[in-house]
């Protein structure tokens, strides 16, 4: 009973270690399963993370790829951006560099005109000075939309230039050039209406030094020194010894006009006829004054050869009107003055109604242009004259000199005025040469009363009395805006007066 007592206390234990194992068998069964399903899920998990992480790369390579190719566009736009800087200064500061080269190159005025006339036997050296010599010489140089003539060039470069034509008449006096009211109109003083004519003149700091003109005092042709010469003067008038190193009556100077030289002599002033022959005069004469001014050695040449069609220039731009053309319907017009938004003209040939030139007497008694005095000059302009133009709306009043030529001072003519639609020219106006010859001027002696003075022609003025019966060449003013441009004669400025 013992040994199966034993028996199955050793099956009972057998069985209950049997239970055990398979509990254990069953317990490690599932713990094996969660470790699978553990590391299913933590394969799963780096899978997903793998994946995400694949997914995360490729966003960031596309994303790097972006950056990549906004990079290379930026870099790209930026580098045509600096080649289009390179390129464009680039080009710029060889356009620069070309136009400073070519100021560089740029000659003065004195070397051109040597070597323009180098092998010109009419260009001669005369003690350091070269002169043109003769009629025919391509010396023309513009200044101040004006027609010059080159006398000499310097031995220091200074050009010393005359104008073309007279450019008003006036009686000079037996005196020092610097005592003359010639001076005086030509150069600005202290005095109340100086330097008409330097009035002007463009620019003249820029331009122009001193005129050193031979002035010494010469009583016999034969015997012409210059030992004297005019200082600190910008704008003198030719000298004997510029006459006569040109030529003479065969210079380009001679123009058939009369006019002043610089020169005294002991008793008389010296002048050139309308032949071209030096003269003398008293200095009462009333003539032409050729204007005479110096170029600096500095001064640069802008274009031009010397000749008319082509004259050597040296300004960028002259604002003057003074000699332009005007063209107003039929009638050609010259400016000869111009005053604050005004222009004043001077018809360039007589006053033609109907193919006649009528003539009238100046007045009954004295010298006052008098618009009201029936029968009159002044009431003729300014009644059947002024209404027979078409373009008589445009016209301004303006003020005319009408003054005696007290002293041969033209100060005193121009003191003395009256306003009038239209007028004459006076002396101490610009007069310029004309072919038409015989007409009234607004300004009369002071030694005879009923006497006016007269335009005879070749810059020479006479008087005559007021009851002659001459042509006439009148006056007016217009609106300077109406001017558009400088006429010449060939092509005026044509003016619209509708």
């Amino acid at each position: 009973m013992r040994e199966e007592s034993n028996e199955i206390k050793r099956e009972s234990r057998t069985n209950e270690n049997s239970r055990v194992l398979r509990h254990l068998n069953e317990d490690l069964k599932y713990d094996d399963l969660e470790i699978n399903e553990e590391n299913e899920k933590k394969d799963e998990n780096v899978k997903n993370e793998e994946q995400e992480n694949a997914r995360e790369t490729r966003e960031q390579r596309r994303k790097n790829k972006r950056k990549i190719n906004f990079q290379k566009i930026f870099i790209f736009i930026s580098l045509i951006f600096i080649m289009s800087c390179v390129i464009y200064y680039g080009l710029r500061f060889i356009k620069l560099y070309k136009e400073n080269s070519k100021t560089e190159e740029t000659k003065q005025i004195a070397d051109n005109i040597k070597d323009d006339n180098a092998n010109n036997k009419n260009f001669k050296n005369i003690k350091g000075d070269y002169y043109f010599e003769g009629k025919k010489v391509n010396n023309y140089v513009k200044y101040s939309n004006l027609l010059w003539r080159i006398i000499k060039v310097d031995k220091h470069g200074n050009v010393t230039i005359a104008l073309n034509e007279n450019i008003t008449s006036q009686a000079k006096k037996l005196a020092d050039f610097k005592q003359t009211n010639v001076y005086e109109w030509l150069n600005k003083t202290e005095s109340e209406y100086s330097g008409l004519f330097q009035n002007i003149l463009n620019d003249i700091p820029q331009y122009l030094t001193y005129t050193d003109e031979c002035n010494d005092k010469i009583d016999d042709t034969k015997n012409i020194t210059c030992k004297k010469q005019t200082k600190e003067i910008y704008i003198t008038i030719p000298s004997l010894n510029d006459y006569v190193n040109t030529g003479s009556s065969n210079s380009f100077l001679n123009n058939n006009s009369y006019y002043y030289l610089i020169n005294n002599g002991s008793k008389n002033v010296w002048c050139i006829d309308n032949e071209g022959k030096i003269s003398t005069s008293k200095g009462d004469d009333i003539i032409g004054i050729k204007p005479v001014i110096t170029i600096k050695n500095l001064t640069k040449l802008k274009s031009g050869n010397g000749s008319l069609e082509n004259p050597y220039e040296f300004e960028e731009q002259s604002p003057s009107l003074i000699g332009s053309y005007v063209k107003i319907d039929n009638d050609m017009w010259r400016v000869y003055k111009e005053s604050g938004e005004n222009v004043n003209l001077v018809l360039d040939s007589f006053i033609s109604v109907n193919s006649i030139e009528p003539e009238y007497k100046y007045s009954k008694v004295g010298h006052t242009f008098n618009t009201k005095e029936v029968g009159s000059l002044a009431n003729y302009l300014n009644t059947r004259y002024l209404n027979g133009l078409k373009y008589k709306n445009i016209l301004e009043d303006f003020e005319m000199s009408n003054g005696k030529y007290i002293n041969y001072d033209y100060k005193e003519v121009l003191k003395e005025k009256v306003i009038t639609k239209v007028g004459l020219l006076t002396v101490g106006d610009i007069i310029f040469d004309r072919e038409s010859t015989g007409f009234y001027l607004g300004s009369s002696p002071q030694e005879v009363e009923n006497m006016m003075h007269i335009y005879q022609g070749n810059g020479k003025i006479e008087s005559q009395s007021i009851m002659q019966q001459e042509k006439i060449i009148p006056t007016i003013s217009i609106k300077k805006s109406l001017i558009k441009e400088y006429g010449t004669k060939e092509k005026p400025c044509e003016v619209s007066y509708e």
